[in-house]
């Protein structure tokens, strides 16, 4: 069975960069790839008063086959210790775009990831904790890159195979 890897990047910056080396590897892996760059998406800010005027299936439909994944590949950057506001609002719109807001993302296993100036050692425990609160099993090996620690090939593989299991 081939499965299906959906990665979401949070920012263009360096964030996205290691997305694309997620992705690069795992497609020479002979596996199916989605990548979602939520800051090339615009989507709108979630609130209620735009949930009465707007669908959340509108809102997420092109994304529907990438959230059809089997595991994910989440990479953000810190902002104000927490993850990008892009990030938050993708996630509150998938949320929203079926009865079940869990859908898309129950029981799926998940890789966490950031480029921080810091340690990014925030950002990856609000990951763990919004995305184990929507369902998912966030494996223990997490990937915090910055400018003194680089992300290399052994490292990805190494975290692939987890996520793979």
């Amino acid at each position: 069975m081939n499965k299906h890897i959906c990665i979401v990047a949070g920012s263009n910056g360096k964030n996205l960069t290691i997305a694309k080396m997620f992705q690069e590897y795992l497609e020479g892996q002979g596996l199916q790839v989605s990548l979602i760059d939520v800051v090339a998406a615009h989507l709108p800010l979630y609130s209620a008063a735009q949930e009465g005027k707007l669908q959340g299936a509108d809102i997420i439909a092109p994304f529907m086959d990438a959230l059809r994944a089997d595991h994910y590949i989440f990479c953000n950057p810190e902002y104000n210790g927490g993850p990008p506001p892009a990030f938050t609002n993708f996630l509150a719109w998938a949320s929203r775009s079926a009865k079940d807001w869990r859908i898309h993302f129950n029981t799926k296993r998940a890789v966490i990831a950031t480029y921080s100036g810091g340690d990014g050692g925030q950002v990856l425990a609000m990951m763990r904790l919004q995305l184990s609160f929507i369902g998912m099993t966030v494996i223990g090996r997490q990937i915090a890159v910055t400018d003194r620690k680089a992300l290399d090939q052994a490292t990805i593989a190494d975290v692939c195979k987890q996520l793979l299991g």
